[in-house]
């Protein structure tokens, strides 16, 4: 869920100076409130560890006309010159790829000739009378953790002496119906998590000296020393988020990417929208949908030699002509079930994608280091009048009138909207 801020990110980067992020959408929690509001927090240094083997590229030599990867960069991954042009230099017959920041080492690309055809492998669809799944592996990767860690997340509200809100709890309950319904149509369904439990086996404690030294990097950039409430206040914070951001976001990209290698992966969370007054909690109007695909990177971004490479190396693969497909189905049947208006982005960070209302490209740490076609679905507002309503009435069974309207629960109508775009698309990647 997302909380749209230039200034919140202007912040974030005088804070967390890299060119490096990952999302940071959060419920705006009373006291829960993590200093630094923001939409991105930087929190992918497990990647700095790992430099980017340029060499599985070569595979893609001689795959696209200069055309066809320049049309692609413009319109998924990278709208602005200015923002990869010291990164990409595009020639008649090439593309030169800046390897490693500062440094005058070029990985080359070699584009095909127009008047060749291409040795792309062919794309085809499956389907029958029934819209079988048969075949099709589906990774359902409920969003965050949940359960006893829902405050440290900043996912988890309450209001009005009702049970609190927990985005984790919902979605995995969500995650859990739609494997269900995808397993009867024949799909080989996965879940990243089955508990309100962390993927990965490391906590907080664990990055006690990695916290530390960030910490000193700031004070020293800052020309500054923090006083000792908040450096704990601080170390605390880093120490979380690196435990519950990165290090659960890359022990899920571990398990996607070597064990199930999925066919296409499905994250699954709930929006929200700021408070009007963080003391005051007090209900809003806005209820709406988005659904988002990778791309967008901007300039700092590219800068960082690992998020460059993972942008050309699912160009290349072509996964953002899945994503589009499905994120355009998925769009049109939250629209027709939900009846909830599409949501706009404002602001450089996202780029509208097609025509489809609703589909949006970003660069998030999970569309981005899943190496397989990611959806990333953000229905429902769950501070809504509407959608806070449906949540405390739980997950029941069958339909029941609200406002003068029958409707299945909010975790039942979620499941359902997915698996109507799901079978909608009928693209079955081999």
């Amino acid at each position: 869920m997302y909380l749209e801020s230039s200034v919140k990110r202007k912040t974030l980067q005088t804070l967390f100076p890299s060119s490096c992020y990952y999302k940071l959408n959060f419920w705006n929690i009373k006291r829960l409130i993590i200093p630094v509001l923001c939409t991105y927090i930087l929190v992918d240094c497990f990647a700095r560890e790992n430099l980017p083997n340029w060499n599985l590229l070569d595979s893609f030599q001689g795959l696209l006309t200069k055309q066809e990867f320049e049309h692609t960069l413009k319109t998924i991954y990278c709208p602005r010159v200015s923002w990869y042009e010291n990164w990409l230099k595009l020639n008649r017959g090439e593309v030169l790829i800046r390897k490693k920041m500062g440094k005058d080492d070029w990985y080359i690309l070699s584009f095909r000739d127009g008047n060749l055809s291409s040795n792309a492998p062919r794309q085809f669809s499956i389907s029958d009378q029934n819209n079988s799944l048969h075949g099709f592996c589906i990774a359902l990767d409920p969003g965050h953790i949940g359960g006893a860690f829902s405050k440290m997340e900043g996912r988890h509200f309450s209001i009005g002496g009702e049970k609190p809100v927990k985005e984790g709890d919902l979605v995995l309950a969500v995650a859990k119906s739609l494997s269900k319904k995808l397993s009867i149509l024949g799909a080989e369904v996965h879940l990243l998590r089955e508990q309100n439990k962390p993927v990965t086996t490391f906590r907080p404690k664990d990055f006690e000296k990695e916290s530390e030294d960030w910490l000193k990097q700031k004070e020293i950039q800052l020309k500054r020393k923090y006083s000792r409430i908040e450096r704990q206040k601080l170390l605390t914070q880093r120490k979380e988020v690196l435990f519950y951001r990165v290090s659960e976001i890359h022990a899920r990209a571990d398990h996607i990417n070597k064990v199930i290698r999925p066919d296409l992966t499905i994250c699954l969370h709930l929006n929200a929208a700021p408070w009007a007054n963080p003391d005051k909690f007090e209900l809003v109007e806005r209820n709406d949908f988005h659904i988002l695909v990778n791309g967008c990177y901007m300039g700092g971004e590219l800068s960082d030699d690992n998020q460059r490479f993972e942008m050309l190396f699912r160009l290349l693969n072509g996964w953002h002509k899945k994503e589009k497909l499905i994120a355009e189905n998925l769009s049109n049947a939250f629209s027709r079930i939900t009846k909830l208006p599409a949501f706009n982005y404002k602001g450089p960070n996202a780029l509208k994608i097609g025509d489809v209302p609703g589909v949006w490209a970003r660069n998030l740490l999970a569309n981005r280091i899943y190496r397989c076609p990611v959806v990333f679905l953000e229905p429902y507002v769950v501070n809504s009048r509407d959608a806070f309503g449906r949540i405390i009435l739980g997950d029941y069974k069958g339909k029941k009138k609200l406002n003068g309207e029958l409707k299945y629960s909010l975790v039942e109508e979620y499941a359902k909207s997915v698996l109507e775009g799901i079978r909608n698309s009928c693209l079955f990647i081999r």
